[in-house]
C-alpha cells in the first residue's frame, strides 16, 4: 500500500499498488447486487412505528462493524458485491434501506426528516445487528455512505463524533449542478403544498459506472428509482452546505475518495471538504477516469483495496482482501 498523505489529494495512477492489479480495462463483469458472501435479514426501527428493511454480512471473525449507507433512488442490496468482498477481509457489514428507497415504505425519494435518519437510523445500524449471534457490541464502528448517503455519514460524524471510529465516503454529493430556475421555483411551491411528491432527479445513468454491466442492471432493478421529494431535495442540500462548513472541526478520521470523471457528483466538493478539514484526520484519494459509483467501476478492485487498507491502518490492524 502507498503512504498515506493526511489531508491530501492524492490521484490513484501516481500511487504503487500493494496487489498487483489487472489493468482496468480487464476488470471482469459484476453486478453489484450480487456477493458470495449470504446476507441475513435484519429490521431497523425508527420511531414506535417506522420499521426499514436491511441486511447483515457477518465475517467470521470480524475486526470492525461497517454501516452502509447508501445513494438516491438506489438500495442497500446493491452492495451485495462490496460487503461480501468486505466481509472476506474481516469486517462485518450492516445495510438498510433508508424511507423511501427500496423495499421501505414510503413515497419514492422522500424522506420526512433527514435528522431523524441522520440521528437514529444510523444509531440503529449499529443496534440492530446485537440482536444476532457474535458479540458485534465490542467492535469498532465504521460509517461508509455513497453520493447522498456519504453526506449523510460525513453529517453524522459532525453531529456525533464519538460514535464513530471511522467514515469511509465514496463520492460524497457535496457539490452538483444546479437545477433549471423554473424547476427550482416549482420545487420551492411543491415544499409547502406538496412535500413528498416525488420529483425526477435527472441523474445520468450513462454516467454512473463505465462498466455496461452495472449500468444495465441498475436499468432492471426494479427498486432503483429516479425520484426525489422538494422535502429530501432541501433538506438534502441544506445537510451539505453544513458539512462544508463544518469541516474545519471534524473530528474522526475519514477516506474521502471520488472519481475525477464523476458527473453525477462533482469531486470538487470533496477536494474543498479535504482542503479545510484537520489534516490529521482526512484521506483524499482521487480516481483518474473513474465515473460515480467508484466501488462498481473498472478500478473497483483498486478503490476496494484502497479502502480495507486505509481500515487496516486506521483501525490497528493489517488486513488485506481476501479472495
Amino acid at each position: 500500500m502507498h503512504e498515506t498523505r493526511d489531508s491530501s489529494t492524492m490521484r490513484r495512477d501516481d500511487l504503487p499498488l500493494a496487489v498487483p492489479q489487472a489493468p482496468a480495462r480487464h476488470a471482469p463483469v459484476m453486478n453489484p447486487a450480487r456477493g458470495s458472501v449470504p446476507s441475513t435479514r435484519i429490521e431497523v426501527r425508527i420511531g414506535h412505528n417506522e420499521v426499514l428493511p436491511g441486511r447483515l454480512w457477518a465475517a467470521a471473525e470480524p475486526r470492525a462493524l461497517v454501516a452502509v449507507l447508501h445513494g438516491l433512488g438506489e438500495h442497500c442490496g446493491r452492495y451485495a458485491a462490496l460487503a461480501s468482498d468486505l466481509t472476506h477481509a474481516g469486517f462485518s457489514v450492516a445495510a438498510v434501506d433508508l424511507p423511501g428507497h427500496g423495499d421501505a415504505s414510503g413515497a419514492r425519494g422522500d424522506m420526512r426528516s433527514w435528522s431523524t435518519v441522520r440521528d437514529n437510523v444510523v444509531h440503529a445500524l449499529w443496534t440492530a445487528p446485537l440482536a444476532l449471534p457474535g458479540d458485534l457490541g465490542r467492535l469498532p464502528r465504521v460509517l461508509f455512505g455513497h453520493s447522498m448517503g456519504a453526506v449523510l455519514a460525513l453529517d453524522y460524524a459532525l453531529a456525533h463524533p464519538r460514535a464513530l471510529s471511522a467514515v469511509v465516503s465514496s463520492a460524497a454529493g457535496l457539490r452538483s449542478g444546479l437545477p433549471p430556475w423554473w424547476k427550482l421555483a416549482l420545487a420551492n411551491v411543491a415544499r409547502v403544498t406538496s412535500p413528498a411528491l416525488g420529483f425526477p432527479t435527472g441523474l445520468e445513468e450513462a454516467g454512473m459506472s463505465r462498466d455496461p454491466e452495472v449500468v444495465r442492471a441498475r436499468a432492471e432493478d426494479p427498486l432503483v428509482h429516479d425520484r426525489i421529494s422538494p422535502r429530501l431535495y432541501f433538506s438534502f442540500n441544506e445537510a451539505r452546505q453544513r458539512v462544508l462548513r463544518g469541516a474545519r472541526r471534524f473530528a474522526v478520521p475519514t477516506l474521502l475518495m471520488h472519481g475525477d470523471a464523476d458527473r453525477i457528483a462533482d469531486c470538487a466538493g470533496s477536494a474543498e471538504f479535504a482542503a479545510d478539514a484537520p489534516r490529521a484526520q482526512v484521506t483524499h484519494i482521487v480516481y483518474p477516469g473513474a465515473y460515480h459509483e467508484i466501488f462498481n467501476d473498472l478500478d473497483r478492485d483498486r478503490v476496494k483495496q484502497d479502502m480495507v487498507e486505509w481500515l487496516g491502518k486506521t483501525l490497528g490492524r493489517a488486513t488485506a482482501v481476501r479472495r
